[in-house]
């Protein structure tokens, strides 16, 4: 009951306060004496013999945008895509067919491992949460142009996946010998709550009569949701959250209903005393919801041809729109099911070196892959690690997003007696920009460059 209500706590923690699915910092990798190094790669085998992990919690923001993707420098100022001098073909080469912008954080409940000659094994169990959208690059488009006659927008790109789940992880690392090290993970998962989008078209032509809007795909979501159906072939009457009692929030947190699983793999390969060779392909794997199922598909097509109003009467425009939504949601054809549905999680790659100068000192060089939907992306991550004294691990390092950010990363463990505490960050921001648009306004941001 302990453990359940652990995991309650640390669930609506996710849900509520950080709403965000962590990824490790990329430091955290080559710093052999902490035991999460080896959630990126199954294959490390911490220093300790053996160890024992309180809860914890990682959190993080990613953006495919740089700074200076979406703020550009002229002269002495910094102008925004609202301005005519903007140079909307440098912002077009820097992103795929979305621009995705993604919120992550784990709360690890508990952990525990220990070695065995030539083995190690582990246990972990955590929450997380994934929030992960995708915005068509075609939407620049509209700030640039606006909707000029003969222009064709496709927003087939736009996707939205958010998962919460429960994650019990059971790890096995061998030296198989002198050189190679092999491991693997073996991760139940128990979703909590899900949503993702499948758009196969979403598409705008304009020209000088009418606007054609044309729609097909489906939103899924399992979720204490309300919903409220209409006749068939129509969009849902209502569609509210449910209230839950105290009782059925805790049921609905500490629930493992919602089956699935995935894999980590990895090895590391010691070339020499001085060079060690690394890989790992993690998140390979889904859950699978089967409980407060909505599954809404939408399909059709709508002309546009204006609107017509009398002077700038707010209430008046605002009654146009309304109209236009009554009538999409009259022609569009929609379908509510209740059917089971999968959310695949996201995979990444882990390719790493590191160099051994001296007994205290290393250097480490990673790449990080993420292959999310409609978008690839890989950073890159070079380190150094530094241990002066037996009971302090350092770190530092720099990370370059390919087609993106780049920024400074650091880490520290210290060691207590039996406890270790360590904190962790990437892409630390080291600047700061005052950003002017053209109407004069400004506002300070950090300066994230390339």
């Amino acid at each position: 009951m302990k453990i359940k209500y652990y995991i309650s706590i640390a669930a609506v923690l996710i849900l509520v306060v950080f709403q965000a699915k962590g990824q490790n910092p990329m430091g955290l990798y080559f710093m052999e004496t902490i035991p999460q190094s080896s959630q990126m790669n199954p294959a490390i085998q911490p220093r300790a013999n053996g160890f024992f992990a309180f809860p914890s919690a990682s959190l993080l923001f990613q953006s495919d945008l740089a700074f200076d993707d979406v703020f550009q420098e002229h002269g002495s100022e910094w102008i925004t895509p609202l301005s005519q001098r903007f140079n909307y073909d440098d912002l077009y080469n820097s992103l795929g067919k979305a621009a995705n912008i993604n919120n992550y954080a784990d709360v690890d409940v508990f952990g525990l491992g220990f070695r065995s000659g030539r083995d190690y094994l582990s246990f972990t169990m955590a929450v997380k949460s994934v929030m992960q959208t995708g915005m068509p690059s075609d939407l620049l488009k509209i700030s640039e142009s606006g909707f000029p006659d003969g222009q064709s927008f496709n927003f087939s790109s736009f996707g939205m996946k958010h998962i919460a789940y429960h994650e019990l992880a059971f790890g096995y690392s061998r030296e198989w010998n002198d050189r190679f090290t092999f491991g693997l993970k073996f991760k139940p998962l128990f979703g909590i709550a899900g949503g993702f989008s499948t758009i196969d078209q979403f598409q705008i032509n304009t020209s000088r009569t009418q606007w054609d809007l044309i729609v097909d795909g489906t939103i899924h979501t399992s979720a204490p949701l309300e919903v409220e159906e209409g006749e068939p072939g129509n969009f849902p009457e209502n569609i509210s959250g449910r209230d839950l009692t105290s009782d059925e929030t805790s049921e609905y947190f500490t629930s493992f209903q919602n089956g699935g699983m995935a894999f980590d793999f990895g090895t590391v390969y010691e070339h020499d005393e001085a060079w060690t060779f690394s890989a790992a392909f993690t998140n390979l794997g889904y859950v699978k919801f089967k409980n407060d199922l909505n599954s809404l598909s939408f399909d059709g097509s709508y002309a546009f041809d204006g609107i017509s109003v009398e002077g700038t009467d707010d209430n008046q425009i605002e009654q146009a729109f309304d109209d236009i939504i009554d009538s999409i949601e009259t022609v569009i054809e929609y379908d509510l099911t209740h059917e089971k549905f999968n959310i695949p999680l996201t995979p990444s790659l882990y390719v790493g070196a590191s160099y051994i100068w001296t007994p205290s000192v290393s250097f480490g060089l990673l790449s990080r892959s993420t292959f999310q939907k409609h978008n690839y992306r890989q950073d890159l991550n070079l380190s150094m690690n530094i241990q002066p004294y037996s009971f302090m691990a350092l770190n530092l390092n720099y990370s370059k997003r390919i087609k993106g950010e780049s920024g400074l990363g650091t880490a520290v463990s210290l060691l207590g007696g039996p406890f270790q505490f360590f904190l962790a960050a990437d892409y630390i921001p080291m600047r700061y920009a005052n950003v002017s648009i053209d109407d004069g306004d400004s506002f300070t941001m950090p300066y994230k460059h390339k």
